[in-house]
C-alpha cells in the first residue's frame, strides 16, 4: 500500500467517512441501490450533483450543534456547553463538498422534495458522482 493511500485512509477514518466509489452504486431496471439504501426510480423525477458551498455546510454545522446542545441542556444542563463545543468540532470534521441528490415526486400535498443520496469530499468523488449522475439520467 502506498504512503499516499495509507495517509488518505487515515484522514478518511479521522473524518468518520468512507470514500465513495462506483462499486457503491447498483442500478437495476426499477431501483437504485447505494450501499445498503434502495431508491425506486419510478418515484424519482431527476438527479443532480451539487457542489456544497459554505452556506450549506455552516447551516448544517449550526443546526446539528444547536439541536444536540439544546437537547443536552434540557436534560443535563451542566454538560450543555461541552456538548455544543463537541458537536461543533464533529460537524466541522464531517464537512462535505459535493452531493448527489434526487428529486422525489410528491405523494401528498407537500409536493416534490429533494433528498441527498450520497455526499463526497474530494474531486475524485465528484467525478464518480458525475458519472453516476449521467448513468441515472439515461436510465430515467
Amino acid at each position: 500500500m502506498s504512503k499516499i493511500t495509507q495517509s488518505k485512509k487515515l484522514v478518511d477514518w479521522f473524518r468518520f467517512r468512507t470514500t465513495v466509489s462506483e462499486q457503491d452504486f447498483t442500478l437495476t431496471s426499477n431501483e437504485l441501490v447505494v450501499k445498503s439504501d434502495a431508491y425506486k426510480l419510478s418515484k424519482i423525477k431527476r438527479f443532480e450533483v451539487r457542489r456544497l458551498g459554505i452556506k450549506e455546510n455552516v447551516v448544517r454545522v449550526l443546526s446539528l450543534a444547536l439541536l444536540l446542545s439544546a437537547a443536552t441542556w434540557a436534560f443535563v444542563p451542566q454538560f450543555g456547553l461541552y456538548t455544543l463545543a463537541l458537536t461543533l468540532i464533529l460537524a466541522i470534521i464531517t464537512w462535505r463538498g459535493y452531493e448527489l441528490r434526487a428529486e422525489f415526486r410528491g405523494t401528498d400535498e407537500t409536493g416534490d422534495h429533494w433528498v441527498s443520496i450520497v455526499r463526497g469530499c474530494d474531486k475524485e468523488e465528484y467525478h464518480v458522482l458525475k458519472e453516476v449522475e449521467a448513468k441515472l439520467k439515461a436510465a430515467i
